[in-house]
């Protein structure tokens, strides 16, 4: 009976995952108004020919001269995103507007398939910084293969950066944003998700004041490297049961737009006896996270008196 309430637990954590961007968006349910359907605009999309020489699960794919070009005819598109209307629209907005296809409230089916997750979300942001997800149709097209498109809103102008490429998971809607402010400047989180194994990985970005697109934070120090990488293992399932603190929580940088003090990644292990993690802890220290290692207490030199 435990086994199986525990495979339950399992599976309606794994629902959870595929939800996870759902949840960062606002709570309501958005309706797609007739000022919001006027300022929407279809995303592009990215079109070009599957090589045939390369399975759909092989990298190569990502350097194909085809797609390259494709990849940067689709930036110089999302470039013509100027319009000041389609940035002051609320983002869930205009996702509905995506959804419904015209203005009016979304019907039940729809809300019920946003409720769910299982709707793809392709836009994310605030009114100055955009994140656009592009579906590949050649590169992982079975497990939601796409490229993600940051756009940064300067004047009258709109910078396009790309920074996921060639990024896959069983997960539906496995991509997620988020920003904190620190002394002046956006730190932008781009979160990732997958769940064989059940697992997250972020990355970091803040706008280059001078070029306006997105370059990597550096703000993790892993071993002697920094790098604006993070990830971890999801805890499923009771922390103590898998050798964690009964109050571990799963990876977690930024609340209320703010960075966190410290956080926790973890990693498994399978010691014989079941699933385990690993937890390390990381603590800002006023210019990047490091590993918050335990003080060795130094034994005294004693000298014996004789």
């Amino acid at each position: 009976m435990a086994m199986r309430l525990k495979k339950i637990t399992l599976l309606l954590v794994l629902f959870g995952l595929s939800c996870m961007p759902c949840l960062a968006q606002d709570k309501r349910i958005p309706v797609c108004s007739q000022a919001t359907f006027a300022a929407f605009r279809r995303l592009p999309e990215l079109s070009y020919q599957c090589p045939q020489r390369f399975d759909e699960s092989d990298e190569e794919i990502l350097k194909v001269p085809e797609r390259i070009a494709a990849l940067n005819k689709l930036a110089g598109e999302l470039e013509s995103f100027t319009d000041a209307a389609w940035w002051q629209a609320g983002v869930p907005d205009l996702n509905a507007c995506e959804m419904h296809g015209e203005a009016g409230v979304l019907d039940a089916e729809e809300k019920a398939s946003l409720t769910r997750g299982d709707y793809a979300i392709s836009l994310f942001g605030n009114q100055s910084i955009r994140l656009i997800m592009v579906t590949d149709p050649c590169y992982q097209s079975g497990y939601n293969g796409s490229v993600a498109f940051l756009l940064y809103r300067e004047g009258s102008r709109v910078f396009v950066t790309r920074v996921l490429d060639g990024n896959y998971s069983r997960v539906e809607n496995s991509v997620g944003f988020d920003f904190a402010n620190l002394n002046g400047q956006h730190i932008i989180e781009v979160s990732t998700s997958n769940s064989m194994p059940p697992a997250v990985k972020n990355y970091y970005f803040v706008i280059d004041p001078k070029t306006h697109r997105a370059v990597p934070q550096k703000i993790f120090k892993v071993g002697r490297m920094l790098t604006n990488q993070i990830s971890s293992a999801i805890i499923l399932g009771e922390p103590t049961e898998l050798g964690l603190p009964r109050n571990a929580q799963d990876m977690q940088l930024i609340r209320r737009h703010r960075l966190l003090p410290n956080f926790s990644t973890y990693t498994e292990i399978f010691p014989g006896e079941g699933r385990k993690l690993k937890r390390t802890v990381y603590r800002w220290n006023g210019r990047f996270y490091s590993e918050d290692r335990p003080r060795r207490l130094r034994t005294p030199n004693l000298q014996d008196p004789s």
